[in-house]
């Protein structure tokens, strides 16, 4: 069990009733921006706060910042509409992929906050997208608000920094209808205790859902020999499906409860929330560019499945990634015991294949003809295959913004 840190700062409306909370993800007691990356913190809020069995005032709102990767991996839909208010982080970029997803979230029914800054940037073509943008009292005039407030009375505007009455009463004249700030509450650092499922259990669940999507029973079993995984499946099931009279206690009801789709993003969510690298996304790009390679290569052999290959691709760097060491991940998954043999002493032919591709990483081109000739292939054939992994991955990597 760990103690998961945020600061939870209230939103205020006119008459001073609190509209909402914003939180932020913290490393302890002091009120201080945390040394990981903003999808770990995102996760790790989300999991402690929307997953964990805590009671939360369904009166109220709760600010969430999401990353681009965040937002078009829909892992907002891991929460409840009704609670969840989308913060968008200023350096996203409108991209036509990331304006089709905050369409579907706004279609579904959750609110979008952008900052001031989407007046003034390409987010300008799309302001119907937000329902509430904020204004920081420290940066900007108040005044300078007046007209976009009366043309846009769809939209809430919030006031950040709010430090006295007087700046209280200014930002309610120019038309502001929600205030955050010290003169209201100071932040407040709150903890909860979550108890994060195993990195195998999730792991194990990531490879039965991506090998038998349609087997109910197998994903069920995976996914309840974990306690703590099953927790938040179930807990995950009973917090989306709040209007339902009958509580969610069985784990194969959650299961079909939840979905595929749904089940994807809650263990994705909850796998970025171990992730404590800055480079994590570096990572994973490398990672997904070798599972492509070895998958697509895989077909040069009889005898290799395409499967398996992408999965020793894709594990390649899971030391690096969560921090652990490869025996510890890779010793108890559910893969073939030749992939196992590959991850951990990289033997055999999905060895051989996964150092093939290390030595085209680092053009390392002597070392590449050698592992060509020993497994019979034709190095310019390899090449190739390659450059169309790095191509795919390189299309990915910027439909992602990553």
């Amino acid at each position: 069990m760990s103690e998961i840190f945020f600061s939870c700062q209230p939103i205020f409306d006119e008459k001073q009733n609190q509209w909402g909370s914003e939180l932020l993800f913290r490393e302890g007691l002091k009120n201080k921006f945390p040394s990981i990356d903003e999808d770990t913190a995102t996760s790790r809020i989300l999991s402690a706060n929307f997953l964990s069995g805590k009671e939360l005032d369904d009166s109220l709102r709760y600010v969430v910042s999401f990353s681009e990767t965040a937002l078009l991996g829909e892992i907002p839909f891991s929460i409840p509409v009704t609670r969840l208010v989308i913060c968008v982080v200023e350096k996203s970029k409108a991209t036509p992929m990331l304006v089709k997803q905050l369409e579907a979230y706004r279609k579904a029914g959750f609110m979008v906050l952008g900052d001031s800054k989407v007046f003034s940037n390409r987010w300008q073509r799309h302001l119907h997208l937000f329902d509430v943008i904020s204004v920081n009292m420290t940066q900007e005039s108040l005044a300078d608000w007046a007209g976009a407030i009366s043309d846009y009375p769809d939209i809430q505007f919030l006031a950040r920094k709010v430090e006295t009455k007087e700046e209280f009463t200014l930002a309610q004249q120019q038309g502001f209808r929600l205030f955050q700030g010290y003169f209201f509450e100071q932040p407040l650092i709150q903890s909860h205790s979550d108890v994060a499922p195993s990195v195998i259990s999730l792991l194990d669940a990531c490879i039965v859902i991506n090998r038998s999507p349609y087997d109910i029973d197998e994903i069920t079993e995976v996914i309840s020999k974990d306690v703590s995984l099953l927790y938040k499946v179930v807990t995950s099931a009973n917090v989306l499906a709040k209007s339902k009279k009958k509580t969610i206690t069985n784990p194969k009801q959650a299961v079909v409860y939840l979905g595929l789709e749904s089940l994807r993003r809650l263990i994705s969510l909850l796998i970025m929330s171990n992730m404590n690298h800055q480079d994590c996304l570096h990572l994973q790009n490398a990672a997904i560019l070798r599972a492509i390679f070895m998958q697509q290569s895989a077909a040069m052999f009889k005898d290799m499945d395409a499967d398996e290959a992408f999965l020793v691709g894709a594990f390649s760097l899971l030391d690096a990634m969560l921090g652990a060491p490869m025996e510890d991940l890779i010793g108890q998954l559910d893969i073939h015991k030749d992939a196992k043999k590959a991850l951990l002493s990289r033997s055999g032919r999905y060895g051989d294949l996964l150092d093939l591709c290390k030595h085209i990483e680092h053009a390392n081109w002597e070392w590449v003809s050698t592992v060509c000739e020993k497994m019979a292939l034709k190095e310019r054939v390899v090449l190739k295959v390659f450059d169309n992994a790095r191509y795919q991955t390189q299309t990915l990597a910027a439909t992602m913004q990553v």
